[in-house]
């Protein structure tokens, strides 16, 4: 438990005014939660057996929720994932702990504004203001780039790229607002707060979602890396691929709904159509017809 000699370290901070120091071991990942297995073990109601997991990346130090029940916070912000910055406070169901790391400044004091107890209520407020205008901003600047702007510009693109720029012109005309949900201006707060630019940040976030095959995070923080820069040529080539991967997921399990469906097993067509509709956005197409698909299979395996 003792982590003065690290140079990394998580310290929970308890009711009683105690502290636990857990040491952060480089290349070593640490579990966190209620169960007794984990490396940090958080004996509270409002934990989940396994909460989140802190890894080593080659960024430094990130957290990663585990699908928990109560999520996680980080300086005030719900996020699914963060990369840590010294003296980040993280907030795991009623359990405060702060994160340390030698040799690294404080975390940007946009995020520490945000935390629990981190200012006055007044300066959240402003802050909470100031996001709101920049997301507004963002909305008109999306709305002209993949709404306004002349159709001609997507081939262009797609220019020497082969078959599969192909299909992913045809996908990407579908208008997007990546940040359009609490958890994606949550990630948007944390690439303003960066001290890189936000394009790399937002990049990054979305190489490690692909990674993870979470497609369609990926191709959210990849289409908000190129609202701030429609050049990156990392985040073009690499929203390419992702496009290109989606598509031969869809057609695959679109292909084995039908299949499943001629064979009478209206059950695991639901299934299939369920795939689509997890790897689809709100506003496609597509995403309403596999809705419509799930119900009507259900319906029919009921009777």
């Amino acid at each position: 438990m003792a982590a003065d000699r690290t140079p990394a370290r998580l310290i929970l901070q308890t009711a009683d005014g105690q502290e636990a120091v857990y040491a952060l071991e480089q290349g070593r990942t640490v579990t966190l939660g209620r169960d007794a297995s984990s490396t940090v073990v958080l004996n509270s109601q409002f934990v989940s057996k396994r909460h989140a997991l802190v890894s080593w990346t080659p960024r430094g130090v990130r957290i990663e929720d585990q699908d928990s029940a109560n999520g996680i916070i980080v300086n005030g912000l719900t996020v699914h994932a963060a990369q840590l910055s010294n003296g980040d406070v993280i907030q795991i169901g009623d359990q405060r702990i702060v994160f340390e790391m030698d040799g690294q400044a404080s975390a940007p004091a946009v995020a520490q504004a945000a935390a629990p107890g981190g200012g006055n209520k007044g300066l959240r407020l402003a802050l909470v203001a100031m996001l709101t205008m920049l997301l507004m901003g963002i909305g008109l600047v999306a709305v002209y780039l993949f709404v306004l702007a002349p159709a001609a510009e997507a081939p262009a693109e797609a220019t020497g790229t082969g078959s599969k720029a192909s299909s992913v012109v045809e996908d990407t005309t579908t208008p997007i607002e990546p940040f359009d949900s609490p958890q994606a201006k949550a990630v948007e707060a944390q690439a303003l707060a960066a001290k890189d630019r936000p394009v790399d940040w937002l990049y990054d976030e979305g190489q490690l979602a692909h990674k993870n095959g979470r497609l369609v995070d990926a191709y959210r923080l990849l289409n908000g890396a190129l609202l701030r820069d429609r050049s990156h040529e990392p985040s073009v080539r690499l929203l390419r691929r992702v496009m290109g991967e989606r598509n031969l997921r869809l057609r695959s399990f679109e292909s084995a709904a039908r299949r499943a469906e001629e064979e009478m097993k209206f059950e695991e067509a639901a299934r299939q159509w369920e795939q689509v509709q997890a790897l689809t956005l709100e506003s496609e197409a597509l995403h309403a017809r596999a809705r419509t698909e799930v119900t009507r299979l259900h319906q029919r395996a009921a009777q």
